[in-house]
């Protein structure tokens, strides 16, 4: 399930280039349910030692210009967020929020909410090939240990074989801990179209953190699903933080 919300604001809503963590907070701050907001914060969808958040969030889409001095992004109105989940009770509550709430804030800008919107969900066929683009980077990675006993997150690239394998197994994981259900049988695959830019990878930092995801286009096919868990769920890590959300092209 998806929503489209569509920001009128009286004036251009300004960001710091790496604005993730300020969407994070604004959706947090919307949920209406403070037991639903605890939740997600603090524990999550659960298998093993994974925590999932089970959304996941677009980049804000609208007409922009960077200021390299001040290293922000100004986006003109209207600006569109687009946000998914398989939680549809979470959903619910941000519309909840967003229509009961007066001093809407995405960082230090205050918002107008023009429109909420329920994107109809796609019809996903088995033995079927799905052209998607992203719109927020997919990122999946492994941590690994050097020679030296120190941890690394290694970020895998498309076209590395771990990249696809490690979807698959994050979308298993996600259908155990939301449905309690055994996926692993069940097939799914994603490959890049058309070769890999240097330009399509970016370097978000989140918290202090260094993420690397990649934009793109990607094919997708597999078990219906599957794929509809990862379109409202988003594909590869961290999708709660804005990764690994994509749109179907035509």
């Amino acid at each position: 399930m998806r929503l489209k919300i569509t920001f009128n604001a009286n004036k251009a809503i300004v960001c710091d280039m790496n604005y993730h963590q300020q969407i994070q907070g604004f959706i947090y701050s919307v949920l209406d349910d403070a037991d639903m907001r605890c939740f997600l914060h603090e524990h999550g969808f659960v298998y093993g030692k994974r925590k999932f958040k089970l959304f996941v969030f677009s980049r804000l889409m609208g007409k922009s210009i960077y200021d390299k001095g001040t290293r922000q992004i100004t986006f003109f109105p209207p600006v569109q967020l687009f946000l998914s989940s398989p939680w549809t009770e979470l959903l619910q509550s941000l519309v909840n929020g967003i229509m009961n709430q007066t001093n809407l804030m995405l960082g230090a800008n205050y918002l107008q909410i023009e429109e909420v919107s329920l994107e109809p969900t796609p019809s996903f066929k088995q033995q079927k090939d799905y052209q998607v683009k992203m719109l927020s980077p997919v990122t999946i990675y492994s941590t690994l240990l050097t020679q030296k006993g120190a941890k690394k997150t290694y970020y895998y690239a498309p076209g590395e074989q771990e990249f696809g394998q490690l979807i698959r197994q994050n979308l298993i994981k996600k259908a155990k801990a939301y449905y309690n259900e055994d996926w692993s049988q069940l097939p799914f695959n994603i490959k890049s179209v058309g070769s890999v830019c240097a330009s399509q990878r970016k370097i978000i930092f989140f918290k202090n953190t260094v993420i690397k995801g990649w934009m793109g286009r990607f094919s997708l096919a597999g078990d219906p699903h599957m794929l509809r868990l990862a379109y409202d769920a988003g594909i590869g890590g961290k999708n709660a933080q804005g990764f690994g959300m994509f749109s179907l092209t035509t």
